[in-house]
């Protein structure tokens, strides 16, 4: 990870309250799809910890919903403006299919959870190429929030529910076919229900949990959540040891 300056080359609202910026790093970095950025906004102590939903010559890509000072500052950043960034951080998803199987690979997202989703399609499009299908379920409070979903589209077939619950539509798709894994990001509560899903299915999953963050790094202990071990359980840090778990161990309260 480097702690270095980004310059805002973009910035642009693609949904309702929900902005994609582009910042041009000073220092090459190549994040993985599933890693984050911690950002430094105007007028708050705390840095942002953004996931990154794309990354290409030397171009940082985030996206940003309204729903606090912080995020509302960095939203509202003009071109040539600059701030600090520390990133890669993290780890981040797999990217090569898991050996045993060939069946088709799931993204299954939530409102701003799809952010990191749409890198993910993209690496898992060009790693996989034609050889399997990747299929992504995307659900949003409602029509004015979507986002991503012709991105992801170019990556295989999606589908999308706004106002429902967007688990509905894997377990009808389970109906006809078993993914070999799935990838997924979003509320609590989706991921919860995932979990359920894929245990019922025996299907192993991925998922990139979303916390509250103070340092990014590991330090400080906010992020903690709990994850089941051998001997019952353990805390471990999302920003260090995740954000990106095997979704079968994380245990939800």
């Amino acid at each position: 990870m480097i702690d270095q300056i980004a310059t805002v080359a973009s910035n642009r609202l693609i949904a309702k309250d929900t902005v994609e910026m582009e910042l041009r790093l000073e220092n090459e970095t190549r994040p993985l799809p599933g890693q984050f950025a911690h950002i430094e906004a105007k007028g708050v102590f705390l840095r942002r910890p953004i996931s990154v939903a794309g990354y290409a010559d030397g171009l940082l890509r985030v996206i940003i919903q309204r729903v606090g000072k912080g995020s509302y500052a960095l939203s509202e950043m003009q071109e040539g403006e600059t701030t600090r960034v520390l990133a890669p951080l993290g780890n981040p998803f797999p990217t090569t299919p898991p050996p045993g199987g060939d069946g088709p690979l799931w993204i299954v997202g939530g409102g701003i959870g799809v952010a990191p989703l749409l890198y993910l399609g993209k690496k898992l499009s060009e790693t996989v190429g034609a050889s399997r299908e990747i299929r992504s379920f995307l659900g949003f409070r409602e029509p004015s929030l979507v986002f991503g979903a012709d991105e992801l589209g170019g990556a295989g077939e999606v589908e999308l529910a706004t106002g429902g619950l967007v688990t509905d539509l894997p377990e009808r798709a389970l109906a006809k076919e078993t993914p070999s894994v799935i990838f997924t990001c979003g509320p609590t509560g989706m991921l919860r229900a995932v979990q359920k899903i894929c245990a019922a299915h025996n299907i192993l999953a991925y998922a990139s949990l979303e916390e509250h963050m103070g340092c990014g790094v590991g330090a400080c202990l906010v992020c903690s959540c709990k994850v089941r071990t051998q001997s019952g359980y353990e805390y471990k840090r999302v920003c260090y040891d995740g954000p990106v778990f095997s979704l079968s161990e994380v245990i939800f309260g």
